[in-house]
């Protein structure tokens, strides 16, 4: 039952340890990459100490249709707040680090950050198995904060706040997407685990069981979809680290 937590902060210090080796030019120190771990957890831990006193939890919008259930899910009770706690963390985990000093840096950075929340977060699904398994291997948060980092660190360097917006933005839209439909099945089923041995009888009666195949396959798509952007976003930071590119230098008196 263990292997699996540990499957996970394994996966999440081989990132670490090699994301912080594209850094360019001086590397972070440890004191900063454990600054930014540390405070990726500690917006784990607000958004989970708020979420008890939420009006909303993830069976609020069961029962109407699967989509708008799971839009509605993912949206309000993880999505929005979720992204807003770790771009208020990430800014207050840069703002006083001399150390990141240009546009690669801030992408680094905020990827340090969602590993700090998925280590923190992971620890609530202790126990939790197979779900555990494939948040290990597709770690959604460090797509959503690589994101993050890549229109902040825009921002820092063109002085543009659209891109301070989409920083912001972009992050929760893509969360949503990726939680909304494997939430939307989950209104219909109860949970994926309750699909396997099902039959087609055991499944007829349930509520917009026509939907099950589509939000099925829907979701399939998207850890697909973001296992591949996963690889792209890491053949890119590796690019830009050995090219020099993304090296604009940040403007941080406003970060």
């Amino acid at each position: 039952m263990f292997l699996v937590p540990l499957l996970q902060f394994a996966v999440c210090f081989l990132i670490l340890a090699w994301l912080l080796k594209k850094k360019p030019g001086e590397r972070y120190s440890k004191k900063a990459a454990a600054r930014f771990v540390l405070f990726g957890a500690l917006s784990a831990v607000v958004f989970m100490i708020l979420g008890l006193f939420m009006p909303f939890d993830r069976d609020s919008f069961f029962g109407m249709n699967p989509l708008l259930s799971g839009f509605l899910t993912a949206l309000i009770t993880a999505a929005l707040l979720e992204e807003l706690f770790k771009y208020v963390f990430f800014r207050l985990a840069v703002r006083k680090c001399g150390e990141a000093v240009c546009w690669l840096d801030a992408i680094i950075a905020a990827i340090a950050v969602g590993i700090g929340f998925t280590l923190s977060e992971d620890l609530t699904y202790l126990f939790d198995g197979a779900g555990s398994i494939l948040r290990a291997l597709l770690p959604g948060h460090l797509l959503f904060q690589a994101i993050m980092g890549y229109y902040f660190g825009k921002a820092r360097v063109t002085k543009q706040v659209k891109y301070d917006v989409l920083s912001l933005v972009v992050p929760i839209l893509v969360h949503t997407l990726f939680d909304m439909f494997l939430t939307g099945l989950m209104s219909i089923v109860g949970s994926p685990e309750a699909l396997v041995g099902k039959t087609e009888a055991e499944l007829a009666p349930l509520p917009h069981v026509n939907d099950l195949v589509p939000m099925l396959i829907c979701a399939i798509a998207v850890f697909v979809i973001t296992l591949i952007a996963l690889i792209v976003t890491a053949i890119k930071i590796s690019r830009w680290s050995k090219r020099g590119e993304k090296l604009e230098l940040l403007q941080t008196d406003n970060a």
